[in-house]
């Protein structure tokens, strides 16, 4: 059973959140043989105060 975690900023809407989490069962199903109701999918929101790139916290970045 595959386990999926999208690891995102936030802003996404729920239509779009939907047609991803669509998709991405639709890839796993197809490469592994698998129904849709085997592959498990967390999306998961961080904000600009809790994630970093090139060593600055995104929310400082302008």
């Amino acid at each position: 059973m595959p386990i999926v975690t999208v690891q995102q900023s936030p802003g996404r809407t729920k239509e779009q959140r939907e047609l991803l989490v669509k998709r991405i069962t639709e890839a796993f199903s197809e490469a592994y043989g698998t129904s849709p109701e085997a592959v498990t999918i967390f999306l998961q929101n961080f904000d600009d105060e809790h994630w970093a790139k090139g060593g600055k916290l995104h929310s400082d970045r302008s």
